[in-house]
């Protein structure tokens, strides 16, 4: 009779372990592969999304205030559409303006009243273009839709706020133009890179599906409705999606719609690297998780667990990036001896670093000014409503540089920066901090002094003019300002009659020959000259 051996427990166990390991190898593979996958999808959709809404915020923010611009700058034209001084007006316009390439004004039947920036031949005619018709038709604050311009043959969007008499009757609205292919609202706010290391890029379509951004500039104006993102926008939604690209590359889209424009802003990242960092994520865990596996089967759910914490307290950071109020949580500390989960944390953490970054680079943009460093319009607006809302007293210095215009046509733009530097680095000298200095404009420079003292701040004026009479600027000469002085809420009540105050003060100083600080209240506020 023949005999079968069979085989040994030893053996039958071995191999029922090695099964069982190659089993769970397999599992673990598969769903790695897929959870490393989706958290990866989740954060890349997360970190997208982030960005475009801040962008969003950005833009949202920006077009408030410049609609608030123009509809102040209405205002003041609506009194008069004709006066003597319109084409000075505009051209103060213009300077502490200068997202807008050229501002104009249109009465009620279309016809080019004045503007900065605009050839002289077309004041007084009628200009048939997109933007006219769309603002003259609608008569309400709006943004155009994207438009060759007959005059530039530059590829503009206009914003455009109508004007109304004092009994309410159309007048006609002022407007002011964005030229796309030149460096724009988007090149400060985005940048000028065309892609990221990654393959990621952002791009801004228009409400009729019209590229206004794009890194590839060629690509400005080009029609892209066809996109499902696109259409997803110009339906007024955001969110996220997987989508294909002009180039046929699947791609992770985030987007946001941006309210004030019904424009769409989108930012998204190819697939492929998603997948590529999931199947390497997945191979480096099998060559560390293998030897361990075949030794012993229970090691592989203390190994599992080990494996799994840092990726588990990562995936926890990422959704919590999707909250505001988390935006600035510490990242989480990671020792690990795994060499994925150590690089996967260093490569998350330089990311999460490198958008935090981006975000604090745009809000510091859109709090100071490029070219001096101090605060801009849109911060110094914000201090003083806080003061006045919180009752705190304080003066205002409102100063300009006498002649400017002559600096920069004797010596050019480039020394009149130097002297506009000069200025703000003699204020950030000679002032704590405790003052608020902003840079208004063009050559005006505005101090919010911490006293309603008006004896204090006329010394701190004082000072100011006497320093800048006395030293010789960048152009070898000494270069002189005149300084209006006004005080909260000794001479006014709220941050208009301030501003206005200040500014009186400011023009009877020039007046009365520059180079010297005028009290607001003192004189003839009515009568101004440059």
């Amino acid at each position: 009779m023949r005999r079968y051996k069979g085989f040994t427990l030893r053996f039958a166990v071995n191999a029922l372990v090695l099964l069982s390991v190659l089993v769970t190898v397999m599992i673990s593979a598969v769903v790695g592969y897929q959870s490393q996958k989706d958290s990866l999808t989740r954060t890349t959709y997360q970190m997208n999304r982030v960005y475009t809404d801040k962008i969003a915020d950005t833009v949202n923010g920006l077009f408030d205030s410049l609609f608030d611009s123009l509809d102040e700058f209405g205002r003041e034209m609506s009194t008069d559409l004709h006066r003597a001084d319109l084409q000075e007006k505009f051209q103060l316009f213009q300077r502490t303006h200068q997202s807008f390439n050229a501002v104009f004004l249109f009465d009620k039947d279309g016809i080019l009243v004045g503007g900065s920036n605009v050839p002289k031949e077309n004041i007084g005619t009628k200009v048939d273009s997109v933007g006219t018709n769309q603002a003259l038709q609608e008569r309400k604050p709006l943004v155009s839709e994207p438009y060759m311009s007959k005059t530039t043959q530059k590829l503009i969007i206009m914003l455009s706020h109508p004007i109304y008499d004092e009994q309410g009757e159309y007048e006609g609205f002022i407007g002011g133009s964005i030229r796309l292919h030149e460096t724009s609202i988007f090149q400060t706010i985005l940048g000028n890179a065309p892609f990221h290391e990654d393959g990621s890029y952002a791009y801004v379509a228009g409400s009729s599906g019209i590229l206004l951004y794009h890194p590839d500039k060629t690509r400005i104006g080009e029609n892209i409705s066809y996109s499902e993102v696109v259409q997803e926008t110009m339906k007024g939604r955001s969110g996220h999606l997987k989508t294909i690209n002009s180039r046929g590359i699947k791609m992770l889209a985030s987007y946001t719609y941006i309210s004030s424009a019904g424009w769409g802003v989108v930012s998204q990242t190819p697939n492929k690297v998603v997948v590529d960092s999931a199947r390497g994520l997945v191979k480096e865990l099998l060559l560390y998780m293998l030897p361990a596996l075949i030794l012993f089967i229970t090691a592989i759910y203390w190994l599992i667990g080990k494996l799994a914490s840092p990726f588990s307290v990562l995936a926890r950071f990422a959704a919590q990036l999707s909250s505001s109020s988390s935006g600035n949580a510490a990242f989480p500390s990671i020792h690990h001896w795994n060499y994925e989960a150590n690089e996967l944390h260093r490569a998350f953490g330089r990311a999460v670093r490198h958008f935090r970054f981006q975000f604090e680079h745009l809000k510091r943009d859109a709090q100071t000014d490029p070219l001096t460093g101090l605060f801009n319009r849109r911060t110094l607006d914000q201090f003083v409503a806080h003061h006045i809302s919180q009752k705190l007293a304080f003066s205002m210095m409102i100063m300009d540089l006498d002649n400017f215009k002559s600096v920069n046509d004797t010596y050019g733009h480039d020394v009149g920066d130097e002297v506009l530097r000069f200025l703000s680095e003699a204020l950030k000298r000679m002032f704590g901090e405790e003052y608020v200095i902003c840079r208004m404009g063009g050559e005006e420079f505005v101090v919010l002094v911490p006293t309603d003292d008006s004896e204090a701040a006329l010394y701190d004026a004082e000072a100011v003019r006497s320093y800048m009479a006395n030293t010789t600027s960048p152009t070898g000469n000494r270069v002189t300002i005149s300084i209006g002085v006004a005080t909260y809420p000794g001479m006014a009540e709220t941050a208009e009659q301030l501003y206005r105050m200040a500014d009186d003060a400011l023009y009877r100083a020039k007046r009365l020959g520059r180079n010297r600080v005028e009290l607001a209240g003192e004189g003839d506020p009515d009568i101004k000259s440059s």
